[in-house]
């Protein structure tokens, strides 16, 4: 076996610093105070067993699950997409499909691939806005289909998969015995209302998730994945292979931000409403870009006039003006780069102005 290279990461893992950054595609770091915790609060060591249950009845609360539906890991949503894909293809055989969207986040699609199975690509396309298309999607699905991987909201644009579009995908997965994985760590930043977790929208789904783009929490580390009980005493199973038990002062953590989450929700709430208000009006008036402004998270997916090509315009952003976006080829979309708005209203402020500069010394 080899295992493909993951070049969205090497890239985000080794690239120079700026003094804007929009390319960091979370919210800003959330201070250890707002977790109401002092050391004496912390063991280094828990009892070893499938996860800290405190913390599994706190994310069952929390998502209307059971607690037997959820699993935890120390290694937030990149690790529990990993387990996520790892439980539902368990048992599959060779020749085996996979359906992962395009443009997607980079690992969704290598996690499958690096497990050996064959990867199908259902396209999200600019001028539908990303919408998940039910019938391209079916013409997909064949009696080899094990699993499919979504994101929502969706990474890179953050555009929304409304529930209804997820029951029938759901449906037609379990039609041939398949399941459907929706990342959907990017939902937690739609504020103004908070929908149900995609695990609601069938039997056959399991959600991933952790407290990373949303609440300025990502050095915790901690994500979990919802899904059907079975699943989940797969993953605890494959866990086995790797390790006893979590982090447990990141588990200790995790469980005080879940109990202080709405004084947090509203710090970070105020500053990503502001920043996609901006974000809104900005793009309103500058025209040689085409975007769908989300109606949340804090990424968005602008597309470049055909002349202008994305990694010479993320070069001159980065080399003349300090600012850094990623450029659209990690997500197969050559002509696009992402920007993430989850930073203070100033840097935003002055990386939108370097945007427009840079588009000048282009165009």
């Amino acid at each position: 076996m080899r295992f493909p290279d993951v070049v969205y990461m090497r890239w985000a893992k080794g690239r120079p610093a700026a003094r804007i950054d929009l390319a960091r595609s979370g919210a800003e770091p959330c201070p250890a105070s707002a977790l109401g915790l002092t050391s004496r609060d912390l063991v280094v060591t828990l009892p070893v067993r499938d996860g800290y249950p405190p913390l599994r009845r706190a994310i069952a609360r929390r998502y209307g699950v059971r607690s037997e539906q959820v699993f935890t890991v120390s290694g937030g949503t990149g690790f529990a997409n990993w387990f996520a894909c790892a439980a539902a293809l368990d048992g599959s055989p060779r020749g085996s499909e996979v359906i992962v969207e395009r443009p997607t986040y980079e690992p969704l699609r290598r996690i499958p691939e690096a497990l050996g199975y064959r990867i199908r690509r259902l396209d999200r396309r600019f001028d539908e806005r990303y919408a998940v298309n039910v019938e391209r999607f079916e013409k997909l699905v064949t009696r080899r289909t094990r699993l499919a991987v979504l994101s929502n909201l969706h990474n890179p644009s953050g555009a929304r998969i409304d529930f209804e579009t997820l029951q029938r995908v759901a449906a037609i997965l379990r039609r041939v015995g398949a399941y459907l994985v929706v990342d959907e760590v990017y939902l937690e930043c739609l504020f103004g209302r908070r929908p149900q977790s995609c695990v609601h929208a069938g039997s056959n789904v399991l959600t991933t998730n952790s407290l990373t783009k949303a609440y300025g929490l990502d050095g915790l580390r901690a994500g979990w994945m919802l899904g059907p009980q079975e699943m989940v005493r797969r993953a605890w199973r494959i866990q086995d292979l790797l390790a006893n038990n979590g982090v447990a002062p990141g588990e200790q953590m995790t469980l005080a931000a879940l109990k202080r989450l709405p004084a947090i929700r509203r710090r970070v709430h105020v500053t990503l409403d502001r920043n996609l208000e901006r974000l809104a009006e900005y793009f309103e008036r500058e025209r040689r870009l085409q975007v769908w402004v989300p109606e949340g998270g804090n990424v968005a997916f602008p597309r470049l006039p055909r002349k202008i090509d994305a990694d010479a315009f993320a070069k001159r952003l980065l080399d003349r003006y300090s600012t850094h976006v990623v450029p659209g080829h990690f997500f197969e979309s050559p002509r696009h780069f992402r920007i993430s708005f989850g930073c203070r209203p100033a840097l935003l402020e002055r990386g939108l102005s370097n945007i427009s500069r840079a588009l000048d010394d282009l165009t």
